[in-house]
């Protein structure tokens, strides 16, 4: 292998990032994965089990001189930052019982066993040996996820600004600001999303019959109220934002009847009555809206009894911000080479949507059952729902769309409840 061939292993180059002695080794193990590593940086074969295992999995008894793996004991996690990291394992002894560090920390402190001549390495491997952890510049933390973060870095993926105060930004300024942008895409029927997998799957939910009184609760541009209407029913169309002056505008041109009214949908009752509507629906909003409960509680107060609710948004699992993709290799527009990955499906906080225009949207993610319990607490009983998925003629035409991402992930969750007040889950 000519020096130009050589490969740096990626565990060293992160780890010279923060300890500016630390030696860069060439990888001879796993060179042709985007994480090549060194033979330091590589397994290591467990006294007790005979398996070998990740560096950072895997501690050394300097009193009983063997190995021990996570898989043959119970470990402990042990906080403290060092080099990248966070938090590392403290793996006992499956002899003796001692309690060790993992070789990542051990590293660190200068007890790896190659460190203390317990063990010679194999393959050339220049050690690092820690003298100045003082002079070190550690990394910010605590970090979520950080060696996901560290791997993503890697790839071509989008990242979610989560926020623990909203600052400059609220829901209605924030969808001020879109409206021109989103306005002229739904004119028409919308986007691939909505025109394919979404509206088809709200409509045959909602199975509309003629001079059905029903409340578009977030109507945006009202592209759904005129489907609505043009399919029999008498439709109001509430939105706190401007896009709803884009479907004004059209109501002048076009008079189909909608009514539409400037509304915070968490103020329903403050302009109808109890019992108003026949059905409501909420077309990939809820996620927008910041009180999501007391919304639904109103929507719960203008439906009538066994009226039917119905309400889209992107999937709490499986779509952002729960949920982000990166390719490897990076750049290539194969869907195959397109890797999904949680990343925090319990972190509930306001969240940053950057579709490439000045301003993102904020979103509230939120679970599945925060949701499903709110409808219940509003006599609200679940129906049917649905996570839509791309059929095989939707992969034929939109195969960049479609084919191993809308046909293998939900991006979306659409859910059918009825109310029925005198419904008791128990006597």
């Amino acid at each position: 292998m000519s020096s130009s061939e050589y490969i740096t292993c990626f565990y060293c180059s992160e780890y010279s990032k923060i300890a500016n002695d630390y030696p860069i080794n060439f990888a001879s193990k796993d060179v042709d994965s985007f994480t090549p590593r060194c033979f330091l940086h590589w397994e290591y074969e467990c006294s007790k089990c005979g398996e070998m295992t990740h560096f950072n999995g895997i501690s050394w008894c300097s009193s009983c001189k063997e190995f021990t793996c996570l898989r043959c004991v119970e470990e402990k996690m042990e906080k403290k930052e060092f080099l990248i990291y966070d938090y590392f394992y403290k793996i006992p002894c499956h002899s003796c019982g001692k309690y060790s560090p993992a070789l990542d920390f051990a590293e660190y402190e200068g007890t790896h066993p190659f460190q203390i001549g317990d063990l010679i390495p194999k393959e050339d491997t220049v050690v690092w040996m820690p003298i100045n952890l003082e002079e070190l510049k550690f990394q910010t933390f605590p970090h979520k996820a950080w060696g996901l973060r560290r791997i993503l870095s890697l790839g071509k993926y989008v990242e979610f600004k989560r926020l623990d105060l909203f600052g400059d930004y609220d829901p209605k300024s924030t969808w001020d600001a879109l409206a021109p942008f989103w306005a002229p895409l739904f004119r028409e029927g919308g986007d691939y999303h909505h025109k394919y997998k979404i509206l088809p799957e709200v409509y045959r939910l909602l199975d509309v019959k003629e001079n059905e009184k029903i409340l578009d609760v977030a109507c945006g541009e009202g592209n759904v109220a005129r489907n609505l209407t043009k399919q029999g029913a008498q439709v109001t169309g509430v939105d706190i934002s401007k896009l709803v002056d884009f479907a004004i505008e059209r109501e002048k041109e076009e008079k189909l009847g909608i009514q539409y009214l400037k509304l915070n949908a968490e103020k329903l009752a403050s302009k109808f009555t109890e019992a108003s509507f026949d059905k409501v629906i909420c077309n990939m909003a809820l996620m927008d809206i910041e009180n999501y409960k007391t919304t639904i509680e109103q929507i719960s107060y203008v439906l009538k009894e066994d009226g039917i609710f119905v309400f889209s948004i992107t999937h709490p699992a499986f779509a952002w911000p729960t949920c982000t993709s990166f390719r490897v290799p990076k750049g290539s527009q194969r869907n195959e080479d397109k890797l999904r990955l949680v990343l925090d499906y319990f972190d509930e906080r306001p969240t940053l949507i950057d579709y490439g225009n000045d301003t993102p949207s904020l979103q509230f993610p939120r679970t599945i059952s925060s949701y499903l319990n709110e409808l219940v607490k509003n006599d609200l009983i679940l129906m049917e729902m649905s996570e839509p998925k791309a059929s095989e003629e939707l992969v034929k035409k939109f195969p960049r769309n479609a084919y191993m991402d809308d046909d293998i992930f939900p991006d979306f969750l659409i859910v059918k409840a009825i109310k029925k007040s005198k419904f008791k889950l128990h006597d």
